[in-house]
This record gives structure tokens, C-alpha cells and sequence, in this order.
């Protein structure tokens, strides 16, 4: 038999060892009630019809003009409801929606104009009951470029409202002075013509760098759905890095949609396209770098004006 000290400690031991259980079992059921009120909530979650509303992240439109854009109502788990819709613009900017509810799934017209130059917001409501969702596009009027070449001139439209980082990159850069006398250091006829790169200023320099400099800043890479490297259409040059666009851009001089979705398309040629086609037919060699110009053609200036 055990004597008193051993038995106390036997005892002891059983104790520290029963609460050790109870704290087992306790965790246990914890985590348990935790995991089957959370599958609760999920399941009734994951069945509860709603619907989704979505537009345009931007808007372009232009002074005096009304622009249509389409809303897509979405119905999520049989939702059937009717949907209230409403569009407010900012100062400046006047906003319709027809038609003023949906029923289900559906889509709507938004009609937005303004009597000036400038950028705003739209508010877009949708009620139905309990459930509100909202969307709230950018919309402004572009900014334009002219661009001086060498071969004449090009007038460019500039999406600031869908691609507003791009754009603002653009303009800095331009006002900087930093596209005088750059070359068009990339000709490939039927494709594209590329410029921006300041190791080709004046048509000089060590031709072997040509096509490898850009300016001190980089901008991430923005996809626009609605925006496609179409021709006449430009966009940002870039490395194996997709938000390394930095002063190199490209202009489309055919439809080149195999380069959608890896660049940045933030503008189009609204006047001169002639001239960047007559640009495409610069004879070129690869002495140096693949489809470089033998006779440097110029970038000599890019001009940023509120219109045209």
C-alpha cells in the first residue's frame, strides 16, 4: 500500500491531468460551435438573393456633347426584384438614367453632359428594399495633344478620365519639354511606330541604347476594357515588368489586338494619322537595335491644350 506522501502525490498527478482533459474538451467544443455557426452564416450568406451593379470605372465625354454609357444590373441567387435607379453629377456635370428601374437583371442608359472643360463624378443608386449598392464613375473631357514631327503633325485625344495616371504622366512630361527632338527609334511598318526615349534626343548618341531610356518616374499598368490597341490608338511602351511604363509610347498603325491586356492604351489620333503612317514607312535597319530608323526621324514637340 501507497504510503500517505506517494498517495497525495498520485493524486496529484490524476487532478492535473483530469483538468488537462476538460481543457481538451473544452477547446474542442469551442472551435466546433465556432466552424458550425460560421457554415451557418456562409450557407444563408451564399443563398440570399442581392444583385450587382456595374459601369465604367471612366467616362469621357466632351463640352456641350451628352455621352451615353451602358449600366449593367446583374441579378445574384434569383433575385427578382425591382431595382430603383438614380445618377447624380457633380457640380457642373448633368446626369439621366433611363430608364429609373430594373427589374431582375437589366440594363440602363447614362447620360452625362457638361457645358465646360473639367472633370467630375456621377453617383449611381440602386435600391431595392434593404439593399443599396452604388457606383461612382470618373468623368472628364480628355486633354489633347499636339505632336510635331519630322513627317507633320499629329493631334492626339487623351483618356485622363479612364487612365488618369497614365495621362497625368504624359502631361508632366510634356510640359517638362522632355519629348523635344526625340526620335522615332522604332518603326515597324504595319505595326507601330515608338518614341520617348531620351538616349535618342537630337538623333544622336550611342545608337546601341536606343529604345532602353524612359524618364525618373514609372506608372502601373491601367486596362480598360473599352480601350484596344486598335489602329490609330496610342500606348504605353513598357519592360518585362507590367508598371514599368515610364515616357516611351507607341502608336497602333493597324489593329494590333494581341497587345491588349499588356498595355496601357490612353489615347487616340483624331487628326494626322497620315502622318504617323508615313512615319511606319521610314526605311529602317538593325545595325544597332531591331527596326531603328537609318535617317533619324523627330519628335521635335508635344503640346498639351484643353482642346483641339
Amino acid at each position: 500500500m501507497p504510503s500517505p506522501q506517494k498517495r497525495r502525490v498520485i493524486e496529484k498527478t490524476r487532478r492535473r491531468e483530469n483538468r488537462g482533459r476538460t481543457y481538451i474538451i473544452a477547446t474542442v467544443l469551442i472551435v466546433l460551435a465556432v466552424g458550425i455557426g460560421w457554415y451557418v452564416y456562409a450557407s444563408a450568406m451564399a443563398g440570399k438573393p442581392d444583385f450587382m451593379i456595374a459601369a465604367p470605372i471612366g467616362v469621357t465625354i466632351h463640352a456641350g456633347t451628352p455621352t451615353i454609357t451602358t449600366i449593367n444590373v446583374t441579378s445574384v441567387n434569383q433575385f427578382s426584384g425591382t431595382i430603383l435607379l438614380t445618377a447624380k453629377g457633380s457640380p457642373g456635370l448633368t446626369a439621366t438614367i433611363s430608364p429609373s428601374s430594373v427589374t431582375g437583371s437589366g440594363t440602363a442608359t447614362l447620360t452625362t453632359s457638361s457645358a465646360t472643360n473639367g472633370s467630375y463624378t456621377v453617383i449611381i443608386n440602386a435600391t431595392s428594399g434593404g439593399l443599396v449598392h452604388t457606383v461612382t464613375p470618373k468623368v472628364a473631357t480628355p486633354v489633347f495633344a499636339t505632336l510635331v514631327t519630322s513627317a507633320g503633325t499629329i493631334v492626339v485625344e487623351l483618356y485622363q478620365a479612364q487612365v488618369p495616371r497614365t495621362v497625368t504622366n504624359f502631361v508632366n512630361l510634356a510640359g517638362l519639354g522632355f519629348y523635344t527632338n526625340l526620335t522615332w527609334h522604332r518603326i515597324v511598318k504595319g505595326f507601330v511606330i515608338q518614341t520617348g526615349d531620351p538616349n535618342t534626343r537630337n538623333g544622336g548618341g550611342d545608337r546601341s541604347s536606343w529604345g532602353n531610356g524612359g524618364s525618373s518616374q514609372t506608372v502601373p499598368l491601367e486596362i480598360v476594357g473599352s480601350l484596344h490597341n486598335n489602329a490609330g490608338y496610342l500606348g504605353m511602351a513598357r519592360s518585362s515588368d507590367p508598371n514599368s511604363g515610364s515616357s516611351q509610347f507607341y502608336i497602333n498603325l493597324a489593329d494590333n489586338h494581341s497587345l491588349d491586356g499588356g498595355y496601357t492604351v490612353f489615347g487616340k489620333v483624331i487628326s494626322g494619322m497620315d502622318v504617323a503612317l508615313s512615319l511606319g514607312d521610314t526605311p529602317v535597319s538593325s545595325q544597332y537595335q531591331p527596326n531603328e530608323p537609318i535617317n533619324p526621324v523627330f519628335l521635335n514637340s508635344v503640346t498639351i491644350t484643353s482642346s483641339p
